[in-house]
């Protein structure tokens, strides 16, 4: 059932659970059937659940207990009804369909569990399948499993972050116009921001408040709340204060109260004083987690951005100079909002030594992309690198890509050979919509061996140089892009990675240009790969930045960076 060695957690917890006090029974009489389907789950990698028997036992792996909170490892030989009865109104047709013999598949359901003791809001992409005892009778379930919750997170406030970035710029000079139709924005995002209000400084010092929204208009503010404005504006940081017995409008009984908000200053790029504050419920259902509280100070950034033009056409008589100056910093606003959600979208990366990554988004843009960069711990030492690009912009692109890039991540744990994972790769982007045609290099690099392994979907060629600037593209292994041709082989390549070599991987946003062949684009990044290949990944990733970025393409990119050992 289990391989000898060490064991993980999970495994572990198998192994010494008594499962003779279990409907389950002695492990020595679980059927043949129950004893592969329990071998498949502990041995992958990929979140797996297995429920057993009428009473649906659970068995799952390492990958899925996260998914359970506080509920692992209880969890562990407990019936799936017991476990998760918080959602069975939700999934006990399906489980039912299941059982019946029927497949099911689900994508970002929402749910509302309370796996670590509050009602959270959660998104699982899950396929439920029957396994089946020789004689056709359905003897349990397998579930295959993703928690999306922050993918879903990030696409729901990266449309609210666009939208307050697509409002008219003012005509009218008219503050409070300008909060209110930032707030009207806000109020469409109530998942998130259950109530808001909007102070603002007067010319005489003075604090008023200008608009709102989820609360009555007219009662009186709480005194922690107005200092807690003062204390955000006076010291320009967020400040966090409880709001007992606030209920946004619309609030049923029964459901959640808001019990705390956030007063944020409201202050843009290259000025220290702030304008005012904007103070924003958190949602009782979402943890206050980093990405919750960028995605809420950007949001203030841009209250801010709509506060501040409006109080400079009031001015009349502002230079051109002045007004350039805003128009830069709010250019960087949008850049830094692009870049903080594609990152988001992308998921944290702990990158190990030696490597370097860089993504910046398409001048004057305020949207995510489809390029994206991975590098994934390989057992015995090694690492698995992708860059890739999905065909168009914006949420759709990002969200193809964001599962291309599981899928990617988990194929390359499986598999760690490029080809089988751009050919399972096909497969999956063929079910897609939206995959079809992109491009990706995928590459297995071995430290210790100093070799790389690799194979390209219709990718722009990687390129090697090594310590005496002799610069190689890796063509050697370029096939048709995803999902255009159904069966297709996908080729490998082996290559010398010699001490001091530097590896890059990139989208073609990173060498092509309106004006110019790809070729040239090529050339110049190679000339800028060879300059800088005495430095380290990091200051050569600023170099390549500086050197190739400096005219504002007008495509997304992404490149990695790997330097060999020397």
């Amino acid at each position: 059932m289990l391989p000898g060695g060490a064991h993980t957690e999970a495994q572990q917890l198998v192994l010494g659970a008594d499962w003779a006090a279990t409907p389950l029974g002695p492990v020595d009489a679980w059927t043949p059937t129950l004893r592969t389907a329990v071998g498949t789950v502990l041995n992958s990698r990929f979140p797996m659940l297995l429920m057993w028997g009428p009473e649906l036992i659970m068995i799952y792996n390492d990958a899925y207990a996260p998914m359970l909170g506080g509920r692992h490892p209880a969890g562990l030989g407990a019936r799936l009804a017991d476990v998760w009865a918080d959602v069975w109104p939700v999934i006990g047709d399906m489980v039912a369909r299941v059982q019946a013999g029927e497949s099911t598949y689900s994508e970002d359901l929402p749910l509302t569990m309370s796996r670590d003791g509050f009602p959270e809001e959660t998104y699982f992409t899950f396929s439920y399948s029957p396994v089946l005892e020789p004689g056709g009778q359905v003897a349990g379930l397998l579930d295959t499993a993703v928690e999306t919750t922050q993918r879903v997170l990030a696409a729901r406030r990266m449309r609210v972050l666009q939208q307050l970035g697509g409002l008219p710029r003012s005509v009218h000079g008219s503050v409070d116009a300008a909060a209110t139709a930032a707030v009207d924005v806000l109020a469409a995002a109530g998942a998130d921001c259950p109530f808001g209000l909007v102070h603002l400084v007067d010319d005489d010092g003075g604090i008023r408040l200008v608009a709102g929204y989820g609360v009555e208009p007219d009662r009186p503010r709480p005194a922690a709340e107005l200092r807690a404005v003062h204390q955000a504006i006076a010291t320009g940081t967020v400040v966090r204060l409880d709001v007992p017995g606030d209920r946004p409008s619309g609030t049923a009984d029964g459901e959640a109260e808001v019990t705390t908000a956030l007063a944020l200053p409201l202050t843009v790029p290259g000025s220290a004083r702030a304008v005012g504050a904007l103070v924003l419920a958190t949602s009782p259902h979402l943890r206050v987690d980093e990405e919750y509280l960028v995605f809420l100070e950007l949001a203030a950034g841009q209250v801010a951005a709509s506060v501040t033009d409006a109080q400079a056409v009031l001015g009349e008589r502002r230079r051109v100079a002045e007004r350039a100056e805003l128009d830069r910093a709010r250019a960087e606003f949008f850049t830094d909002v692009a870049v903080t959600l594609q990152r988001a979208v992308l998921g944290p990366t702990v990158l190990p030594t030696d490597f370097a990554v860089h993504y910046e988004p398409a001048a004057g843009t305020l949207e995510v992309g489809g390029d994206w960069y991975d590098v994934v711990d390989l057992p015995g030492g090694g690492y698995g690198v992708v860059v890739g690009d999905v065909v168009g912009r914006g949420l759709d692109a990002a969200a193809v890509m964001g599962q291309l890039r599981s899928a990617g991540r988990a194929l390359l744990l499986e598999s760690r050979s490029p080809a089988h994972v751009l050919s399972a790769l096909d497969r999956f982007a063929a079910l897609v919509p939206g995959a079809t045609c992109s491009t990706v290099f995928c590459a297995v690099v071995d430290p210790i061996a100093g070799s790389l392994q690799y194979s390209s979907a219709g990718h722009p060629p990687a390129l090697l140089v090594d310590e005496h600037g002799r610069v190689t593209q890796l063509e050697g292994a370029r096939g048709l892009p995803l999902a255009v041709l159904e069966g297709a082989v996908r080729p490998q390549t082996d290559v010398a990675l010699p001490p001091g070599s530097t590896l890059l991987l990139y989208t073609d946003g990173l060498v092509e240009r309106r004006d110019e062949a790809l070729d040239e684009g090529i050339a110049r990044a190679s000339a800028a790969l060879v300059d800088g290949r005495h430095l380290a990944t990091a200051p050569l990733s600023r170099l390549l930045t500086d050197q190739l970025l400096a005219d504002a393409p007008d495509d997304d990119v992404a490149f990695l960076l790997y330097r060999t050992p020397g």
